[in-house]
């Protein structure tokens, strides 16, 4: 069972305790107030709802992007402007030299099909609501730009060229950093992920890493999700509490 807030642990478990006793009856909850409950979730979740949206309102302009159609809107968010790439590449040190600091972290921002991006989203979701219920809105949005900034300059330097996109280097950063914590912090249960996820989510990393995918048309930006990881994880051996500082 997993808590909103760890500070409601102890009545919830008298609670248990009374149901399995047979002193307390339980109610379904009728299906209009369960959904209304999704207000008060985005309220909860302001910058994960934030990068969500995001994502969602670039979709229409990034997804053309698997057809070779590059809209004004995801010419911005690419890596480098894929209108005036040429032949030749410019390298890692003179992408950063442009001095076009947002296209370090906005290719996060983009999604080449529905299935990219439901799949990302739902994994961000899920791993997200726990850091920010954690760490606060800013908190969250630090980690997942620094996350976002990391991956994408990796995957540029190490990938097969600037046509990439997606959270998912921001979302296995996510996962580093989760299983990390839940290492250092194991009695938080913000930190305690479903072992089917994490597990399930590592082996997707190690199976799409070997090309395997390739041979049906789905090339993974494999560095994106790498250093995304190890990012994380680096991030969270590092964080320290405030009573820590």
């Amino acid at each position: 069972m997993e808590l909103a807030d760890p500070a409601h642990a102890d009545s919830v478990r008298a609670a248990y305790r009374a149901w399995q006793d047979g002193r307390l009856a339980l109610q379904a909850v009728p299906g209009e107030r369960a959904r209304s409950r999704w207000p008060a979730a985005l309220a909860r979740y302001p910058g994960l709802t934030t990068l969500i949206a995001l994502v969602c309102a670039v979709f229409p302009f990034s997804y053309l992007l698997a057809d070779g159609q590059v809209t004004d809107v995801a010419a911005l968010l690419t890596i480098i402007d894929l209108r005036e790439a040429g032949e030749t590449l410019p390298t890692l040190l003179e992408v950063l030299a442009r001095g076009e600091v947002w296209r370090w972290f906005t290719p996060m921002l983009l999604h080449f099909s529905v299935l990219h991006l439901a799949f990302n989203c739902a994994i961000t979701i899920e791993l997200g609501r726990r850091l920010e219920g954690t760490l606060g809105s800013g908190g969250l949005w630090l980690l997942v730009l620094a996350l976002a900034a990391a991956s994408n300059l990796c995957q540029y330097a190490f990938g097969a060229g600037p046509l990439f996109g997606g959270l998912s280097g921001v979302a296995y950063g996510l996962l580093g950093f989760i299983l990390v914590m839940a290492r250092r912090m194991p009695a938080a249960p913000a930190w305690q992920l479903p072992p089917g996820l994490s597990i399930g989510l590592l082996v997707f990393l190690v199976v799409f890493t070997t090309g395997v995918t390739e041979a049906f048309g789905l090339f993974v930006a494999n560095a994106a999700h790498w250093s995304g990881l190890l990012g994380g994880i680096v991030l969270a051996a590092l964080w320290r509490r405030p009573a820590d500082a």
